[in-house]
């Protein structure tokens, strides 16, 4: 399924939707058991957007753009958040659509792949997780610095200023 059709999707959210697939390595020619792609590219963007909202929604409050998120380098983050969103997506798919079939004392799970999506979900929220924090900390630091990377005078320099103009 293509992204042609969505107007307001920007180039930046295209290549970045691109980006996904590739790390997730879901192309048809690699899915053995899928036929096609297993998670089309309006679920990848619609991922992208959520993995903003959930970067902005989480203490401290922030209000970053997809394109504010890349620029500032944080390409890792939004790329494991994405990958976050799109395999709670699958594990709930692979969850609905899984059945025991037993007969004549074979016993077969079809489809169960939700523990292994599950194993996987578990290290991307806490690798994710840890970087978010990591990330905040540094914009709050750089927040408070300026965009001099000066920072705030204390009180002390008000008062000693002129003594270290003088000396």
């Amino acid at each position: 399924m293509s992204l042609q059709g969505i107007e307001t999707m920007s180039p930046t959210m295209r290549a970045f939707v691109q980006v996904v697939r590739d790390y997730m390595r879901d192309h048809p020619e690699l899915n053995r058991l899928t036929a096609g792609q297993e998670t089309n590219n309006r679920m990848i963007a619609w991922s992208v957007l959520d993995a903003v909202s959930y970067f902005n929604g989480s203490p401290p409050i922030m209000g970053m753009s997809l394109e504010d998120l890349l620029g500032r380098n944080q390409h890792a983050l939004l790329l494991r958040l994405t990958v976050i969103t799109i395999l709670e997506s699958v594990g709930l798919l692979q969850t609905r659509n899984h059945i025991n079939y037993s007969n004549g004392g074979l016993n077969v799970g079809v489809n169960d792949k939700t523990p292994m999506i599950m194993n996987w979900l578990q290290y991307y929220k806490a690798s994710a997780e840890q970087m978010m924090m990591r990330v905040k900390v540094a914009f709050n630091i750089e927040g408070i610095l300026g965009p001099s990377n000066q920072g705030v005078h204390s009180e002390l320099w008000a008062v000693n200023s002129s003594y270290f103009a003088f000396n």
